[in-house]
């Protein structure tokens, strides 16, 4: 690829008015190969978290009300919610239940955070103002200055959506404004052989 791009910068002037078949055809194997890196660092194949969700929580609050006939517990008080290597935290948290079962949970906080590792022990970490997690199919949908890192790269939105189980992060929307557009930070993958 960089042998690509300085054959192409070197040989085929980009101020030349009428560039030869060679060039063109050398800025489309250049751009085709940039957009298939690009790809391969977003579409990394997902690898599948450990069995968090087959393990208890466990949840610490300052306060605790239960609304039993709507099936809501809320919690205030800096609130920590801890589920295998599962670790999330706000100033307040609702639990949605449906039939006994934990459907929901809400999260807010200045700002809320989440955390969990992966099978290969990576951790993944986001913190958004607010954190609705859905439990049965372990989305976690961050609104409000949402920011998520994994593998050391960043990504910050208005809203970020999650899936834990699969390792699929999905930023932002097409209507998004200028002004709240995705932020991506990535930082290139370290050699791990160094020369002595």
């Amino acid at each position: 690829m960089l042998r690509l791009l300085m054959l192409n910068n070197s040989y085929c002037k980009p101020s030349s008015k009428s560039r030869s078949g060679f060039c063109r055809l050398l800025d489309f194997v250049t751009a085709s190969a940039a957009t298939f890196l690009l790809a391969l660092v977003f579409s990394a194949p997902a690898i599948a978290t450990n069995n968090d969700h087959e393990k208890p929580i466990h949840i610490e609050a300052g306060k605790l009300v239960i609304k039993e006939k709507q099936g809501i517990s809320h919690y205030s008080g800096h609130v920590k919610i801890s589920q295998g290597s599962r670790i999330i935290s706000g100033d307040s948290v609702s639990i949605h239940s449906e039939n006994s079962k934990i459907s929901k949970i809400i999260i807010k906080g200045t700002p809320a955070s989440f955390s969990q590792l992966n099978e290969l022990n990576e951790k993944t970490q986001a913190s958004a103002e607010e954190m609705v997690f859905y439990v049965d199919n372990e989305i976690l949908v961050m609104t409000k200055n949402a920011i998520l890192q994994q593998k050391g790269n960043v990504f910050s939105s208005e809203k970020i959506s999650y899936n834990t189980a699969d390792d699929i992060m999905i930023a932002g929307d097409s209507n998004t404004p200028d002004n709240e557009r995705v932020k991506i930070t990535i930082h290139p993958k370290k050699d791990s052989h160094t020369n002595q």
